[in-house]
Parts: structure tokens; C-alpha cells; sequence
């Protein structure tokens, strides 16, 4: 039987198909493999013909110079201002409230009269104890004139008693006389004492019947109207200073130990309105909060002439640590990566006739008013930082540098070169 099928000459001729293809593929390889090998680099014949150097292409960019001064850190912090002091003025004596001077928002200056309660019962006892007094005065009187006598008795039995003139009983009975007397008029005096110190008493508890300001300030609850029956330490009004108003502001308590006694130049600004107000005297209290870590920091302010209330927000930038000159460049020229903070600065080349731009890492120290101050390094005043473009630069970039002008007139660029 014969081997020549058609399914024999069928596999015989997709195999040789398959032995073509493969070494026409490691062909085709090898061809690519030398062409690629004998490439020239790009640009080369332009080289060749003096044409321009190769690399990064110029990029225009605005620079501003480093710039050096003494600052001093600062760090926003927040607060409530309070009343300086806030009382609830009370009662000091048990009465009917005769009448109520006073009601809120009314501005009272210290020893004004808030609440008046009904003086009768104690008027009585005033006129009781004058008339006690009046009584008093009268026996002092008499007893002195009797101890008087007694003495003058005592004098001339005594010179009778030298001379044998009387009896040594009656000279005994007229120094007795004389000390009854004298201890009588003692009694007297003491008794109008007393009586003096109950007029005395009763003349504060009538006074005491008007209930007054404690200092200057502000009510802003009253509790009491005419007929209630008050007792002591019964609350009549609240009642909050006015003149100097307390800003209570949390800070940090890695900053707390840079705070002092005065803040100069430090303003508190009102969140609510905008207004900015002078610091007066600051001071921290040593009572931490254990959850958030904060330190309250207390700044004396003026309270403006009432426009400054208590319970409202407030914020400052307080200037912690010490002042120092430090190394500033504008906030556009940081750039922040995961590798860390840097920023472009504009350094010659060698193998460059204009400026190449230069990553320089840097430590960031604080920012303020649109600036970012660094630890000193390697950047020095004077030294130009890209401020605009340095997204897309490149280490060793060529730079067409432009100056940013003061005001909105056209930025003008510069192609610096080296001399």
C-alpha cells in the first residue's frame, strides 16, 4: 500500500512553512541588531556643522534673589475673649427689694446703687440705739462727777489722816468710796461703747441696703424685681467688667516656653469683624489640657469702648522662639516632593553660556507674608531662585531668566550669559 496520502504531503508542507518563517524572523534580527548599531546619535550631523549644543532645551523661567533678615517665628493661634472679671452680685442683708436700678445691658460704674431693699426695720433700730447712746452719755457723765467727788474726798481724808484729824475707818471708807466710783464711770464708758457699736453695726446694714457695683462694668442678668424677699448672699444682678477684656488662646506646649511678659507688635484679630486690636500684657497659666496638649495663653486687651464682647473668637499669629537672621525666598520657589523640600536656583556652568538651573535641598524653618525662611546652607544672599517655571525644570536646564517687576506691567526677560 502506497504512503503518498494527502494527509502526508498536508503536514510535511506546514512544517516547512513553519522552518521559512523562523529563519526569515532571525534574519530580519540580525539586520535590526546592525542597523541600530551603526546609528548615528541624534543631532550628530548638526554638531558636525557647528550647530547648537545638545541637551535640555532653554527654558524661560522668573527669578528672585535670597534675601537675608532678622525674623522671628510666628505661629496662628486661637482663642475666646472673656470678661476680666464677672460677678454675681448678691445681697448682703435680709429684706423686701424696695426698687431695681438697673437692667441689662446698662453700663454701672463701681459704687453705683443696682438694688435698694426697704431700710425701715433697721431705720427703728438706728433710733433705738441713739437714744441708748443718748441714755449712756448721761450715766457716763454722772459717774464721772460722783468719781470725782470720791476723789477729792479721798484727797482731803487722806491730809485729815496724816494729821490724826479722823479715824483710820473713815480714811478706809473714803478710799473704798473712791474705787466704787471710779469703777462705775469704767461701767458707764463701756456700756455707751457697746451702745456706740450697735449704732455703728446698724449704720453698715442700712448702708448695705443698697446693693452696689463692685467695679465698672456691664449687666447682663438681672434676677431680682421690687417686692422679692432677699436673703443674704442672694444674687441681684450678673455683672462684667468693662475697659480691659481677656483673649484666652490655646498654644501648643512645645511653644509655650518662648511666651514673655510683653508681645510687641502682636495683634489680636477678631474673627468676626476683621478688627485687629494691640496686645497689651500676656501671660501663660500653667493648667494643661491633658487631651489636646495646650497650654492657655491670657492677653489683656481694650475692649475698645464695648465693641469687644466677651465670647467672641479670636486668632493671632504669636511669635514664638527667639529672633534670627535667616535666609528667605519667595513661597512659589519651594518645591516639595516625597524626597523632600527644595528649590531651583541659577548657577553658571561650564559647558553653558547662560545660567543652568541647580536643585538645592533645603530645610524649611517657618513661612510668613508670602515667604518661606530656611535653615542657613548652602543658599546665600543675593542668590537667584526660580519663582516661576520651575515645574518643568530639570537639573542642569538652561536658563532664559526674567526679573518680576513691581506692579502688573510685563515681566522682562533676560538671556544672561557668562562673560
Amino acid at each position: 500500500m502506497s504512503d503518498d496520502s494527502p494527509t502526508s504531503n498536508q503536514s510535511s508542507g506546514g512544517a516547512l512553512r513553519w522552518v521559512i518563517l523562523a529563519i526569515a524572523l532571525v534574519i530580519g534580527l540580525w539586520f535590526g541588531i546592525q542597523a541600530l548599531r551603526n546609528a548615528k546619535p541624534a543631532g550628530a550631523d548638526q554638531e558636525a556643522g557647528g550647530g547648537a549644543p545638545q541637551g535640555f532645551p532653554p527654558a524661560t523661567v522668573i527669578a528672585k534673589p535670597v534675601v537675608q533678615k532678622p525674623v522671628q517665628e510666628r505661629r496662628q493661634i486661637v482663642g475666646t475673649l472673656r470678661a476680666k472679671q464677672r460677678a454675681e452680685v448678691a445681697s448682703q442683708e435680709t429684706g423686701a427689694v424696695k426698687d431695681v436700678k438697673v437692667d441689662v445691658g446698662d453700663v454701672v460704674k463701681a459704687g453705683d446703687v443696682l438694688v435698694l431693699l426697704d431700710d425701715r426695720r433697721l431705720v427703728a433700730s438706728l433710733a433705738e440705739a441713739n437714744a441708748r447712746i443718748t441714755a449712756a452719755t448721761a450715766v457716763v457723765a454722772e459717774r464721772k462727777a460722783e468719781q470725782e467727788r470720791a476723789d477729792r474726798d479721798l484727797t482731803m481724808k487722806e491730809k485729815l489722816f496724816r494729821q490724826r484729824a479722823v479715824s483710820e475707818r473713815e480714811y478706809l471708807d473714803s478710799q473704798r468710796e473712791a474705787s466704787v466710783a471710779a469703777a462705775r464711770f469704767g461701767a458707764a464708758e463701756e456700756e455707751k461703747g457697746a451702745a456706740e457699736s450697735v449704732r455703728d453695726l446698724l449704720s453698715v446694714r442700712i448702708a448695705d441696703l443698697e446693693v452696689v457695683a463692685p467695679f465698672d462694668g456691664q449687666v447682663v442678668e438681672r434676677h431680682v424685681d421690687p417686692g422679692e424677699w432677699l436673703s443674704p448672699g442672694s444674687a441681684v444682678v450678673t455683672l462684667i467688667s468693662t475697659g480691659t477684656i481677656e483673649a484666652w488662646m490655646n498654644m501648643p506646649e512645645r511653644f509655650v516656653t518662648g511666651i514673655s511678659g510683653e508681645a510687641e507688635g502682636l495683634e489680636i484679630v477678631v474673627d468676626g469683624n476683621g478688627m485687629k486690636v494691640p496686645a497689651g500684657a500676656i501671660r501663660r497659666v500653667a493648667d494643661i489640657d491633658p487631651v489636646t496638649r495646650l497650654f492657655p495663653v491670657v492677653v489683656d486687651l481694650d475692649d475698645q469702648g464695648g465693641k469687644l464682647l466677651p465670647g467672641l473668637s479670636v486668632h493671632a499669629d504669636m511669635p514664638v522662639g527667639e529672633r534670627q537672621e535667616l535666609p528667605g525666598v519667595p513661597v512659589d520657589a519651594l518645591i516639595e516632593t516625597f524626597q523632600g523640600a527644595s528649590v531651583f536656583r541659577a548657577a553658571t556652568s561650564p559647558d553653558q553660556d547662560m545660567p543652568v538651573a541647580e536643585r538645592v535641598p533645603v530645610e524649611v524653618q517657618f513661612r510668613e507674608n508670602g515667604m518661606v525662611f530656611l535653615k542657613a546652607g548652602s543658599l546665600r544672599p543675593g542668590d537667584k531662585v526660580v519663582v516661576e517655571g520651575n515645574e518643568r525644570l530639570f537639573p542642569g536646564t538652561p536658563l532664559i531668566l526674567g526679573d518680576l517687576p513691581d506692579g502688573n506691567g510685563p515681566v522682562e526677560m533676560k538671556e544672561e550669559v557668562k562673560p
